[in-house]
């Protein structure tokens, strides 16, 4: 009876282990949760107590590492799978940002910058505001949940120590690095097109009335009508970012599969 206690204490050691160390990883590298909105003391709080609670339903019949080397390589295998995971993910905040520079540049908010919360450099204000509304809706559809779910099936699918260098998973991420300019293109696209009909006929206007000064009328000009445009792209961007949120969901599934 005894020595049925004490394995059970093992297994449920080593799974609190393991379960801690891939919570840890998803809190601290998952570009959604690195932010400042989220403090250190949290994520580690969260990654104890989703441990916790989550080890008795982890089945790892794997014996605890013998030797630091051992341990370094399962280490180095989890902080691969959640590296490619969040690789993923900045492929869609980077197309966000992109577009959302492109954007505030044309419509001439290139001066104004604000911090972004991930990288803690300046970006236009665009830019984050178009980052706040796929943070909105990555809540709203539940993905944050998933990625829970992620984490649990990933102790079936890809057990400590398992390798991901496989040809076909690295040539499907690059795949999806082309993910940057298709949605910084699906963003910036409508109000690039708008904008240069504006200032086209911004040329017409100043060669048929030279007394008008066109510069001093295309600021106000280009902002308003930039923001106009913009608040009518909001209609249509929603179901963009749905998009990316499906993909990134499919390639959760796609990074299990690979490590069968």
């Amino acid at each position: 009876m005894t020595q049925e206690i004490l394995t059970y204490l093992q297994t449920y050691f080593i799974a609190f282990l393991f379960l801690l160390e891939r919570f840890t990883l998803l809190f601290f590298i998952f570009p959604l949760f690195t932010t400042a909105y989220l403090p250190a003391r949290v994520k580690v709080a969260l990654s104890l107590v989703l441990s916790l609670a989550l080890a008795p339903v982890i089945k790892l019949n794997i014996p605890f590492p013998g030797s630091p080397f051992t341990l370094f390589f399962l280490l180095l295998s989890d902080f691969l799978i959640f590296f490619l995971l969040s690789l993923f993910l900045r492929f869609i905040l980077a197309g966000i940002q992109v577009g959302g520079e492109m954007v505030g540049l044309q419509m001439g908010f290139g001066i104004s910058q604000t911090i972004d919360p991930i990288s803690g450099v300046s970006i236009p204000i665009i830019s984050e505001f178009l980052f706040l509304i796929f943070l909105l809706l990555f809540f709203t559809f539940d993905l944050h949940h998933h990625l829970l779910t992620f984490v649990v099936y990933s102790f079936d699918y890809l057990p400590p120590g398992v390798v991901l260098f496989k040809q076909n998973l690295l040539s499907y991420i690059l795949k999806k690095s082309s993910l940057i300019f298709d949605l910084s293109l699906r963003i910036l696209g409508p109000i690039l097109v708008f904008m240069l009909l504006v200032y086209v006929v911004l040329a017409i206007v100043g060669r048929f009335i030279p007394q008008m000064n066109v510069m001093f009328v295309s600021f106000p000009l280009t902002l308003g009508l930039g923001l106009i445009i913009l608040g009518l792209m909001l209609l249509f961007l929603p179901k963009v970012l749905t998009t990316q949120l499906s993909a990134f969901k499919s390639f959760t599934l796609h990074l299990l599969k690979a490590g069968q």
